[in-house]
Parts: C-alpha cells; sequence; structure tokens
C-alpha cells in the first residue's frame, strides 16, 4: 500500500507548478518550509536587484522560494509590498515616493512571483504615476518586527531570510518605458495548434484552458476561427502560450492572430486598450493525434501511469464517451470503470505475480486521471506487476479525443517501464505491535489564519477588518492515539474533532485549511441586523468534525472555547465538551429565529485502545419547561486518503440515499441529475452528483429518506486515487437531515488557500442534522433529552460501500447476468472473522471465507445468484456473533 503517497505527492507538485509558474492558483499546499530542515539549510538572502523596465523591479534570491511565500504572491499581490521598501527617489519626479516607504503605501502597487524555472525572482510593478529614474536606488525587506521567516520569506530548502530586516541591495533604474502588449512571434505549429510569444510578460487577462468565447480569433481567407484550449507554456516569465483548434487551419495560407480589446491583456504598463494583433506566416506540420508517451508502473508495482502526448477531452467506450474533467490549473479526477479500460487500453504480454492477466486484475474502479493527459490504471488488492514483465500497453483505434476534438488513431504498443522513482518508505504502522492508548492534554495546534479584527459589537468581522496578513493563531488541543489512530480535538476551537490520521497509511481522513479566511461578511450598517448568511455575520473554515447549534449553518459556537473535561478509564479516553445556548446576538440576519434557547449540549468524544475509529456522543436537554424549536447539524470535512490539507479531484460521496432535495438557489443541479419528483419541486435522483468532479459549482442539495430505509445509518467519502475513505455512523432516526455541500471541482482545486476572502477548498462537506434541511426547526420539547452516538472509522479497498456500521463497511453487488461480487473492511483488525456470502432470496451460501481482520484491505468474495435475485454479505465473529450485513437492491 505504500504508493499511495507517491502518486498523491506526484499529483501535488503538478498543481503546485500550475501555480507558481503560471501564475494560477491551487488548493494543494506542500508543508510549509518552516516544517522541513531549517536549521540545517543555508540561509535565503536577496541575490541581486534589477530593473527590467521603469514600472518593475525584479528581487532575486539565491535560491528557490519557498512553496509558501510562492502561493501566497500570486494569491494576494499586496501581501509582500508590507515588508519591501526602496529609497533613491527624488522630490519632484515621479519617484518621490520611493523614499524608504513600504511600496503596500504606494496605491496600485503589486508583488508577484516569476514565472521561471528556477522560482527565484518576486516582481514588484509600481503603481499608476510611479516609474523609475535612471538612477541609483536602495531595496530592502524589514518585517516590522516580525521575523521574515515567520512571514513566509523562505526558501524551497527551507533555509529562512533571516532576522526582521535585510541589508540594502542597491540597483539601477532604467530609461525603458513600461511597454503595453504587443505580440513578438505567432508560430503555426501545425494544423491545429498556434504558438503565441508576447514581448512582455502578460500579468493578467490572458485566459488558461478550456476556451469557448470569441475574444481570441484567428482569421485567413475571410474565415475566422477560436481556439479551443489556451496553455500556459510554464517557464516563460507568463510570455509563450499555445493555443488549440478544433479545425484544421490552412497551413499554405498566413493568417492574422487578434486578442481583443475586451481581454484587457495587462503588463507592467497597464491593460491593453485596443486588440492586439499579429500576423501568423504559413508553414508547419500536419497534426498529430493523441498517443501513448509512456507507460511506466509504480514502485510498488500496483499502478500502471499512462502518460499521452495530447490532453484527452474524451475516451470512447463501447457506443458511448467519457468525458474527462480539467480545471484550469490542470486537475482533472476523472475515474474510469475496468470495462471502460479495457475498452480504450490493449494490455499484452502483463502478468501479475498470481499469473492473471493485467486486464483481469483491475479493481473495478479501476483508474483516473490526476490530469488530462494521464491515466492511472490500477490493480485490485493483492495484485503487483510480476517482476521483469516486459509487456506493452496500446490505445484501441479511435480510444481517445483530445481537446482539438482529433480522435486518436495509433494503436501501436508501448514498453511498460520500470518505476523512475523509488518506493516510499512506510509509515512505521507495525500490525503486530501491542494495543495501546496515550493521551497528551496539554499539546497545542497552530491554525494559520489571516489577521482580522472583531467589530465594535463583539461578536462580527467586517472586510475592512481583514489585513493583508497571515497569522498563526495557536490553539490548545487534546491529542488521543492507539496503534490506529491518532485524534486531535480542540475544545477551545468549537467543541471539534479536527484530525483522524489512519496509522497505516499516515493520511487524514478529514480536511484542515492550512489558511484561514474570513468571508460571508455583512454589508448592513454596523449596529444594525446582518444580511451575512451566517448568524455571526461572518465565517472561517478550519476543518474536522464539530458540533453547530442552535441555529442553522454553522450555528452560534463554531469559533469558541467549550468546558470540556478529560476522562480516562481504563482502556478508554473521552473528552465530554459541553455548551448551553445562553447567547442572542442583537445583529443576527433576521432569519435566525430561535433565540437562546437554553438547551444544554455535551458532545463526548471517545477512543479506545484497540478500534480504529472515534466516537462522537451527543446529548441535547431542554431544562425548561417550554418547548424549544432549534437546530441541531455535525458539520464534517471530508478528504480520506491524504495529507490533512489535501483533498483528492476523484473523491465521491457513498450513500444509501437514492434521491436529493435540491436547495432552491442551485438550479444548475437539474442539469445533472434526473427528476425524481414532481416538475419543479426540487427532488433529484442522486447518482451524477455523488462524484465530486460533477459539482461544476458550488451547491447545496438535502439527502431524503434517510430515517425509513434499511441500511440508512451511514454515509461517507471514498479517495478512488487509493480507495481510502471515510464513513460516518449514526442513528439516523434521531439525525434524519443529510446536507450535502460542495464548492464545485473548480473552486476547490483552483483556489489558492492564500487567497483573501475566498474559502473554497477540495473537501467534501456533509452535515447530519436532527431535522431535514436548514430553517427547518426540531423541537425538543420540557424537560426532553434527544441523545446518540456517531462513529467516525476510515474503510480501505473499497470503491463503494452498501451498509456500514462501527464494524466495518462492505459493498455487494450483483450485475443484469446475476454475478455477484462482494467485498467488505472490518474495523476488527487483527480478530478471526467469517464473511459469508449468501443468496437474498434463498439463503443459500454462494462464497464464504474466514479471514483475520486486516489494516490495509478489504476480504472479496464472489458467485453467481440467478438474474434478478440479489445478495447478502453477512460479517460474524469467531463465535458465530453477527457484526454486520450489507444486501444489495435495497
Amino acid at each position: 500500500m505504500r504508493s499511495r503517497k507517491e502518486h498523491i505527492r506526484s499529483r501535488s507538485v503538478v498543481i503546485l507548478t500550475a501555480l507558481a509558474l503560471a501564475g494560477g492558483t491551487t488548493a494543494v499546499l506542500p508543508p510549509p518550509a518552516l516544517a522541513q530542515t531549517a536549521d540545517r539549510a543555508p540561509a535565503l538572502r536577496v541575490a541581486k536587484v534589477t530593473a527590467p523596465d521603469d514600472k518593475s523591479i525584479d528581487i532575486t534570491f539565491n535560491k528557490s522560494l519557498g512553496a509558501d511565500i510562492l502561493q501566497f504572491t500570486a494569491a494576494n499581490t499586496a501581501y509582500a509590498g508590507q515588508f519591501i521598501k526602496v529609497s533613491g527617489g527624488a522630490a519632484g519626479t515621479p519617484d518621490e515616493v520611493l523614499d524608504g516607504r513600504a511600496l503596500s503605501g504606494i496605491a496600485g502597487t503589486t508583488v508577484r512571483p516569476v514565472d521561471t524555472g528556477d522560482h527565484r525572482t518576486l516582481r514588484v510593478v509600481l503603481g499608476t504615476g510611479v516609474v523609475l529614474e535612471q538612477r541609483p536606488y536602495k531595496l530592502w525587506l524589514d518585517g516590522a518586527g516580525d521575523e521574515l521567516a515567520d512571514l513566509f520569506f523562505r526558501g524551497a530548502d527551507g533555509g529562512e531570510l533571516p532576522g526582521s530586516k535585510t541589508g540594502d541591495t542597491s540597483f539601477t533604474g532604467t530609461a525603458s518605458d513600461a511597454a503595453t502588449t504587443r505580440v513578438a512571434k505567432a508560430t503555426l505549429v501545425d494544423a491545429r495548434t498556434v504558438d503565441v510569444t508576447f514581448a512582455t510578460s502578460v500579468l493578467s487577462g490572458m485566459p488558461v484552458g478550456a476556451y469557448a468565447a470569441a475574444n481570441i480569433t484567428l482569421a485567413s481567407g475571410g474565415t475566422s476561427v477560436s481556439p479551443t484550449y489556451v496553455e500556459h507554456r510554464a517557464g516563460t516569465d507568463r510570455r509563450a502560450f499555445r493555443l488549440y483548434f478544433d479545425t484544421d487551419l490552412d497551413r499554405s495560407a498566413a493568417h492574422e492572430l487578434t486578442f481583443a480589446a475586451a481581454l484587457r491583456l495587462t503588463t507592467s504598463a497597464g491593460a491593453a486598450a485596443e486588440a492586439v494583433t499579429a500576423q501568423v506566416a504559413k508553414g508547419g506540420t500536419a497534426y498529430r493525434p493523441a498517443e501513448i508517451a509512456e507507460a511506466e508502473a509504480s514502485a510498488s508495482a500496483d499502478q500502471i501511469a499512462v502518460r499521452f502526448t495530447r490532453r484527452i477531452a474524451k475516451l470512447r467506450s463501447g457506443d458511448r464517451d467519457l468525458a474527462v474533467k480539467e480545471t484550469q490549473t490542470g486537475v482533472s479526477g476523472t475515474t474510469v470503470t475496468a470495462d471502460d479500460v479495457r475498452n480504450v487500453l490493449r494490455f499484452s504480454g502483463l502478468t501479475t505475480r498470481n499469473g492473471r492477466d493485467v486486464a483481469d486484475a483491475l479493481r473495478e474502479d479501476a483508474a483516473y486521471f490526476p490530469d488530462a493527459s494521464t491515466l492511472i490504471v490500477k490493480l485490485d488488492s493483492g495484485e503487483r506487476l510480476r517482476p521483469g514483465s516486459r509487456g506493452t500497453v496500446a490505445l484501441r483505434p479511435g480510444a481517445l479525443t483530445d481537446i482539438t476534438g482529433t480522435a486518436s488513431t495509433d494503436t501501436t504498443g508501448e514498453q511498460v517501464k520500470a518505476s523512475k522513482r523509488k518506493d516510499e518508505p512506510g509509515t512505521g504502522f507495525d500490525p503486530n505491535g501491542p494495543d495501546y492508548l496515550k493521551v497528551e492534554t496539554h499539546a497545542t495546534t497552530v491554525f494559520q489564519r489571516y489577521d482580522y479584527k472583531v467589530s465594535a459589537d463583539g461578536v462580527s468581522v467586517r472586510s475592512d477588518g481583514v489585513a493583508n496578513k497571515v497569522v498563526p493563531q495557536t490553539i490548545k488541543t487534546v491529542v488521543a492515539e492507539n496503534k490506529y489512530v491518532k485524534a486531535t480535538f480542540a475544545p477551545g476551537y468549537g467543541g471539534r474533532l479536527l484530525s483522524m490520521i489512519y496509522k497505516p497509511t499516515g493520511h487524514d481522513v478529514f480536511y484542515a485549511n492550512p489558511i484561514g479566511t474570513p468571508y460571508g461578511f455583512s454589508s448592513a450598517a454596523p449596529g444594525t441586523p446582518g444580511n451575512s448568511p451566517f448568524y455571526q455575520n461572518w465565517l472561517m473554515v478550519w476543518g474536522g468534525v464539530f458540533p453547530t447549534l442552535t441555529e442553522a449553518e454553522h450555528g452560534k459556537y463554531w469559533n469558541v472555547p467549550w468546558d470540556y473535561k478529560v476522562t480516562r478509564d481504563g482502556d478508554r479516553f473521552s473528552i465530554a465538551m459541553t455548551k448551553t445556548d445562553t447567547v442572542d446576538y442583537p445583529y443576527k440576519p433576521s432569519r435566525y429565529v430561535y433565540g437562546p434557547t437554553g438547551i444544554e449540549t455535551t458532545v463526548t468524544y471517545s477512543l479506545t485502545k484497540d478500534a480504529p475509529s472515534v466516537d462522537m456522543s451527543v446529548s441535547l436537554h431542554n431544562p425548561g419547561s417550554a418547548d424549544k424549536k432549534f437546530e441541531y447539524w455535525t458539520c464534517t470535512t471530508l478528504a480520506p486518503g491524504a495529507g490533512p490539507s489535501t483533498g483528492s479531484p476523484t473523491m465521491s460521496i457513498v450513500s444509501p440515499v437514492k434521491k436529493i432535495y435540491r436547495d432552491p438557489g442551485y438550479r444548475w443541479m437539474e442539469d445533472k441529475e434526473e427528476p425524481a419528483g414532481a416538475p419543479g419541486d426540487g427532488m433529484l435522483k442522486f447518482d451524477t452528483l455523488k462524484k465530486m468532479s460533477n459539482w461544476d459549482r458550488s451547491g447545496i442539495a438535502y439527502g431524503q429518506d434517510l430515517a425509513t430505509m434499511r441500511q440508512g445509518d451511514w454515509w461517507g467519502v471514498i479517495n478512488h486515487e487509493n480507495n481510502e475513505g471515510v464513513i460516518r455512523i449514526g442513528d439516523n432516526t434521531k439525525t434524519p437531515g443529510l446536507k450535502l455541500w460542495e464548492w464545485g471541482q473548480n473552486a476547490s482545486f483552483d483556489t489558492n488557500p492564500f487567497s483573501k476572502g475566498n474559502s473554497a477548498r477540495p473537501y467534501i462537506e456533509l452535515w447530519a442534522g436532527a431535522s431535514d434541511k436548514f430553517f427547518s426547526p426540531a423541537t425538543l420539547k420540557a424537560g426532553q433529552t434527544l441523545a446518540w452516538t456517531e462513529t467516525y472509522l476510515p474503510t480501505m479497498d473499497l470503491g463503494d460501500v452498501t451498509n456500514a456500521n462501527a464494524s466495518g463497511a462492505a459493498h455487494v453487488d450483483v450485475d443484469e447476468s446475476g454475478a455477484v461480487s462482494g467485498r467488505l473492511f472490518s474495523t476488527e483488525i487483527g480478530r478471526r472473522l467469517r464473511a459469508t456470502l449468501v443468496n437474498a432470496a434463498t439463503g443459500t451460501t454462494i462464497d464464504s471465507e474466514v479471514f483475520t481482520g486486516d489494516a490495509d484491505s478489504a476480504v472479496k468474495l464472489g458467485g453467481k445468484v440467478n438474474p434478478g435475485q440479489q445478495a447478502r454479505l453477512v460479517l460474524t465473529d469467531a463465535h458465530g456473533k453477527l457484526l454486520l450485513t450489507a444486501e444489495s437492491g435495497l
């Protein structure tokens, strides 16, 4: 199972490159350089300062800059100017404001990373009316008392820019005027591709990715076409781009390329006010459709990465097309079934160590696109390529269509090469080690967030109260761990379970925001009821699992301390967090109407020494003499199978829900799902939207009928890169509400986490509610207590789930022919168990296996029933005690 980190790391590097080189945005944040070997790495320092033109200053460091400062300056061009000072300007001249003040004090001045391969340079573009003269200047960085390293000025190797202030670096201004946008060269590469190189860096305005507008045109002989895709050429200082067209261009004719003024192509001289044109000479070659460029086995020999020469738009599988999604930063996440893989690829001479042909040894969820030019093919658990295997992989005729609309024709086999990478080290998990329970009651964690000030009302934050600065907030935590999981609790920040790391993989099952930013502000006048979506007139995402009460959305207490008590009772740890609802914020938005209910909430998280799960027991008590309307929701940010601040674009929701209610504000969902009710009632089937990649934009929906389903007390998320998942078990007769929220695939993966005011992140947010939807209250009668227990557990080696409980999760599938497949992951790790697959109609045993619960893999069963019949998978312990059943067709 060691290949998981390898592929997650590869995807992170790809996305980060899209940000750092192309000036785009991304939601994947590699470990901060500060967490690396900063004490051993050579110091970061300013190597030189130059002036490319009279509006720009390039600050080049002695080594590559760290991911933090590259992402921060890409997301917030106002940030670094607070700490950069320049002197040498003269009174009465256009550079007089260069008098040693921070550049942020010069209106319109920006600082962003320069798109070069070495990532060493930040570029200052001076604001309107300020230009450099041909004279000497001095530049230095000044943290205003803060250590520069704490302000993210660190190298990629962890080396720090020492101290709170650097020495002066001298440079000379230039007489070269900043140039407006101009094309230096435009070349017809082939019949569907044009390369464009601008004379200077295009800071903004140039589209990237799939393109459907008409502001870029290529004209010849009275006809005009627009590109279907625009690709930034990394490492070119944002000067070079490649345009792809969906029709063959006349290579024997010259063309005129036009960028409309509406694009506002911007250089250091400002935005182009007129169209930018260029002549494209005749020439170029014939266009070559997509081919396999390379096929490489993973270090652990359980995956094959197939890389194509083109970006792929769709696959042809049988008589249907499968679209390959892609965000602007190059993230895909499209998943492919085993049948689709076999319809697209032909494997020859490749066998597994078990003697099976690779085509027959695939998982059912057999492949995924991390980006649109790479397909990762996955072997089933327990299967590895045979050492020394020299087989090939080839495309079937017409299997791929690239972004120009051209179908593939090449069917030549490409040899599958051994991995170029070393196998990832293990996590240190010892499955044979002793069970134990360890508790740390005085731990801390740091939440990096934008600095803000609370308004005069003592509750809200307004947009003008958020600074252009990220600060560390140290939060007290309690950490409990056993052999299988490490759980971090933050009672001082909303009573939450922040993290649950599954030790066999080293991955978190929850998402924690790497950079918090306030958003959702009220625009109403201070001292009046707000118009924010949120009770406190603002919100900031952190993550994990936390209770929200007694109002809808995130409630009243998401960011405040809860009282708590830690108990260690033998082999069981628990932390009880309590909060009584007494708050009545006078400036809350008008739709929050329940008032201070007096409801006493106790949330008790617990962990035993031998279970890979955390329980969350919730108790709501109304001590008063009157019934109280209220809302309670458990909010979860789920992103299993990755680091705590990384989500997979392949994630999908697993749930027994067959039908959802679309919130009225998100009618776009009707284009994704079939109706499941009367026209206009908002009821939709739940199928396509299980996949995160199909959420084109943000949205809210509510699962239906959980409380009445025979297998309805669970839901969760699976990462299809590595088939790791997380399941929430509950009593859905008491928590019938299931709210779904996602930011949308593009926003989740294209949003830079340093973006101020934009909280879109790569996770799936599922909520468990005591009522069926937001702003629809439940009632707690006088003296009544409502209580239930939720369990959060990891799953391994599953692509879908039919039913789950605290003993594990199982998937049972019966196809049209009656072929049955069953797969079960049990949390009873190390215990002797029996899995039995039976005919649901007759009770006849189809298959059975005695096994020991495994931390990494599921047990697999199979067989046959008559077409139309269903199957049931039964898990029992060594004494015959029933632990779990899962039945298809319910």
